[in-house]
């Protein structure tokens, strides 16, 4: 079996959190999680099915978790000193949060369980093991579906930084006045 690009799951959750951190922003557990289980899946894709961190993800009713990171950080986040990954990790993970931080939880929740991955892997009640190559392949056949997608367009939309925070950016696209006479 191929090795993993990272030593561990905790690694690139760190990662999230720290980038979260320079951002002046609280990363949600639930966030963190749909993080994580995007970057699996896109390094998948990206990198000929290799895996980004020798993690297992659990898909439930909040979309798809690592079960041993919830239990890790259940009572708040444990310290953990920084670590540099490898710079094609580094900056791959920088694209997935430039892509995906900008979205709330619930566009995230939306537009992962839209998915045929998800849809395929979920039963009620009951937590199953998502194996990586079928939700990579549902992620692959149904990428015309999910680029109908609400969520989808969401995440494509081009985001910029106001004094405020994160805004997303849109064409400028005046009211139209009736006269009345």
């Amino acid at each position: 079996m191929a090795g993993s690009a990272t030593n561990s799951a905790i690694e690139v959750a760190y990662w999230f959190i720290n980038r979260a951190e320079d951002e002046g922003l609280l990363l949600e557990d639930e966030k963190l999680h749909h993080l994580l289980f995007l970057s699996q899946v896109h390094f998948a894709l990206n990198n000929n099915m290799e895996l980004l961190m020798p993690s297992l993800f659990v898909c439930g009713e909040n979309g798809f978790s690592e079960p041993n990171l919830s239990v890790m950080f259940a009572q708040g986040r444990p310290y953990m000193p920084p670590k540099k990954l490898p710079d094609k990790v580094d900056s791959f993970l920088e694209k997935v949060w430039k892509r995906y931080a900008p979205l709330s939880i619930r566009e995230l929740n939306l537009m992962i369980k839209s998915n045929p991955a998800y849809q395929n892997c979920y039963v009620r009640g009951v937590k199953n093991i998502a194996p990586l190559k079928t939700v990579v392949e549902n992620f692959t056949k149904n990428a015309n579906i999910t680029k109908t997608n609400a969520a989808y367009a969401a995440a494509n939309k081009k985001v910029s930084y106001s004094q405020n925070g994160p805004v997303v950016v849109s064409k400028w696209n005046p009211r139209k006045v009736s006269v009345k006479k």
